[in-house]
């Protein structure tokens, strides 16, 4: 959310909808001419609103009449718009959904439930053939058959700014209530002039301060105003009485002074709930999402967010109230949005040709086809994706998807599967860094390439919103250009299935030589090993490690220090980044940094029960810390681990507990964790006696030259952090892991 970047709302509107603001304004100016706000339907759906859950007690009552009145715009607007084109999804409606909650995420463990969701009407009429969710734990309300793939944005309604609504109109001398639902005379209405607008432009105002004087306790009618910047700030008021409007104190400001102002403060909890959809929508659709945008409504505040690999961009905010006009032609741009502008079209790849509902978002790939080249025998091959098999799950990143693939002509007798992500253009490809391996021994364990095809010519992320942003606004300090990348491997299987007692000293053993390898025989860091990233396949009865997913790789110049990274987000799986890398992203990566996160990935599959296994050992607070949590606590409880030398006995006997079947790994890792805590401490010493010296040569006390002889090397921690000495830390414990287990290697 820090790097969320903040654009005005034409700019947004006229990039995500894909219309200029020149037509969004004239769709506003015949909205003021036919008087949008005087249909009986509107007027009275925009009064329920405001009256709704007396002075945001129920939030719940907010819905209905913001969908009644935003579907009747859509339905009117093709009646008094000239000209209006149709809309490409002919049957959107806006719909409440809370408490209803969406089907998980196959990866994600939490349920959401959104207030409103625009859907198709076709998938309304489906819902009653679709199987339904059952109710998960800590749910309050069941699921139904409604999945992310079926949405087509998300509003979220907040009621902490509705309930003064009425104060609102009251301090302008204004009544929508009355306004609105009560038609004027003919002799009254003879000019356009007479159509209620709120109050001229020239002397528009808005409310600023209390909206009444301070009174004794025991005023009746003494309001009690939440304090936006408290850690409370999600608690409904309490009841509230409204005063006439000749007996509210005004205090005003000129409409110069309101454009000027800040917008209103959203708590964070409505920032992070906004967060979680987009996560869901872009990695719950199975790779059918280049991109989604939602909207919060608090009150009659209105901010739109567009979310793509990128990060999010989010809007000025508007009051619908005070510019119902504007919002209405807002509205009407959404709805004239095609698949495209939804994010729902997927560049380089051909829907089937049956079996799909073309005004329907997919629920899947499955199905879809694209054309690579094969570079041996010069032709074109068919590949057409299969089922799902991997979805990344998070918000900003390269939405890397793997679908089984069958060729045409076929390419291999071994099954394939095809990665599809959105790249980074400043990393060298993967494919390149694995062509350079052939020859080297470190190839056993490495991926097996057969196809693959950079559509970076042909399509990049900023073709799309990004680009139409970059015409109005300076470009985006934060964002990182992305291609589209297809690649095409053997299929392998994940690691995590096959581990056992039997097999985990040798698989991790094969992975710390495979990672000295890369250095030693290439000059390459892996600088993402993760445990969804370590594959494997049978070899003569043995489990052979494959490393997998070289994304992040980079090769080291011979005559220069590693680098950090080239992107513009933290490099690396949280659970397992090493502690250096998460309090610094940008200092140079080191071969120590790969074997400590070795370390946090065997220390996760001995203590977080694996897929398929029947421990019922849970899963311990601090690993769901590394996981969830942000990077601050991530980052203290990750220092304490090396905060003494009784930190691993602490954690394993206090915080979690190994699982029954790998306890006898219990040595294995804490003479691994010795190697990383020895160290740390000798970063700690060194870093103290760097200070010492300092000091001594502020006072004199020592020559520059003297102090410039107190060095450290960062690469290995002076020595202590070396593949060498975690290969003889381990191997002293291969005795104990071997007795009573027959078949260790197997």
């Amino acid at each position: 959310m820090d790097s969320a970047r903040l654009v005005d709302l034409d700019t947004w509107a006229e990039a995500v909808f894909g219309y200029p603001v020149e037509t969004i304004q004239a769709w506003t100016d015949v909205m003021i001419e036919k008087k949008i706000a005087l249909d009986n339907v509107v007027s009275n759906a925009v009064t329920r609103f405001m009256n709704a859950g007396e002075f945001g007690k129920h939030e719940d009552e907010l819905y209905a009449p913001f969908c009644e009145m935003a579907n009747r715009v859509l339905q009117k607007a093709h009646e008094i718009i000239p000209d209006l084109p149709a809309y490409p999804v002919p049957d959107l409606r806006f719909c409440r959904n809370a408490p209803v909650y969406i089907g998980a995420c196959s990866q994600g463990d939490a349920s959401r439930s959104p207030d409103i969701v625009l859907v198709s009407e076709a998938t309304l009429r489906d819902l009653k053939s679709r199987k339904k969710y059952t109710k998960t734990k800590g749910q309050k309300y069941p699921t139904t058959g409604i999945d992310w793939c079926d949405l087509f944005s998300i509003w979220e309604m907040k009621s902490f700014n509705a309930w003064n609504l009425k104060d609102y109109m009251a301090r302008l001398r204004l009544d929508w209530d009355t306004k609105l639902t009560r038609r004027r005379s003919e002799a009254h209405a003879s000019t356009s002039g007479d159509l209620y607008r709120g109050p001229d432009p020239a002397q528009m105002y808005r409310v600023v301060g209390p909206l009444s004087e301070p009174g004794p306790e025991d005023n009746p009618l003494k309001r009690d105003y939440p304090d936006f910047n408290s850690a409370d700030n999600t608690r409904p008021p309490k009841r509230l009485r409204m005063l006439p409007p000749e007996s509210v104190p005004l205090v005003l400001e000129t409409e110069g002074e309101f454009l000027a102002s800040k917008k209103l403060p959203v708590p964070e909890a409505y920032e992070d709930q906004m967060a979680t959809y987009a996560l869901e929508m872009l990695s719950s659709t199975r790779g059918t999402r280049l991109h989604f945008f939602q909207c919060l409504v608090m009150g009659d505040i209105v901010e739109f967010w567009y979310s793509d690999a990128s990060g999010i961009v989010r809007s000025h905010q508007i009051s619908w109230i005070r510019e119902f006009e504007k919002f209405a032609a807002l509205l009407v741009a959404m709805a004239c949005c095609n698949h495209s502008h939804f994010g729902m079209i997927i560049p380089n790849l051909s829907p089937p040709a049956e079996g799909s509902n073309p005004s329907l978002p997919a629920a899947s790939l499955t199905g879809y086809s694209t054309t690579m080249k094969d570079p041996t025998l010069g032709i074109g091959v068919k590949v057409t994706l299969g089922c799902e098999i991997f979805t990344q799950y998070s918000l900003i990143g390269r939405k890397t998807c793997v679908y089984d693939v069958t060729t045409e002509p076929p390419i291999s007798d071994e099954p394939l599967v095809i990665k599809m992500s959105l790249q980074s253009v400043c990393r060298t490809p993967e494919q390149d860094l694995l062509a350079l391996a052939e020859g080297f021994s470190v190839s056993e364990h490495l991926p097996k390439v057969y196809l693959w095809t950079d559509r970076a010519t042909e399509w990049r992320l900023s073709d799309g919103v990004r680009g139409r942003m970059f015409k109005r606004n300076d470009e985006d300090k934060e964002y990182e250009e992305r291609c589209q990348r297809f690649i095409i491997f053997k299929k392998y299987k994940q690691l995590e299935t096959v581990l056992s007692p039997q097999n985990m000293d040798h698989v991790f053993n094969q992975l710390l030589d495979c990672l000295h390898d890369l250095h030693r025989q290439l000059h390459m860091l892996h600088r993402d090993v993760s445990l969804s990233n370590l594959m494997y396949e049978m070899r003569e009865g043995l489990v052979w490690l494959i490393l997998n997913d070289f994304d992040l790789a980079v090769v080291i110049k011979k005559d220069g220090p590693p680098r950090g990274s080239t992107g513009r987000h933290r490099t690396g799986t949280l659970p397992f980044m090493a502690v250096d890398l998460i309090e610094d992203p940008n200092m140079p990566h080191y071969l120590r940094h790969d074997l400590e996160s070795v370390f946090f990935v065997a220390l996760w599959c001995t203590i977080k029960p694996l897929t398929g296994a029947k421990s019922k050992a849970k899963h311990p607070k601090s690993l769901s810390t590394w996981e969830q949590d942000g990077l601050d606590v991530i980052r203290k409880t990750k220092r304490d681990f090396y905060s003494s030398k009784n930190s691993f006995t602490s954690f394993i006997t206090k915080e979690a507990s190994i699982v029954p079947t790998f306890s006898r790994y219990q040595k294995w890792l804490l003479e691994f964790w010795k190697v990383l805590f020895q160290g740390y401490q000798a970063k700690a010493a060194y870093q103290s006696a760097l200070d010492e010296t300092n000091m001594d040569l502020k006072d004199g006390v020592i020559t520059k030259e003297e102090a410039e002889e107190v060095k450290f090397d960062m690469e290995t921690f002076d020595d202590t952090i070396t593949y060498f000495r975690v290969k003889a830390a381990l191997r002293g414990c291969k005795k104990r892991l071997m007795d009573g287990i027959p078949h260790f290697l197997s």
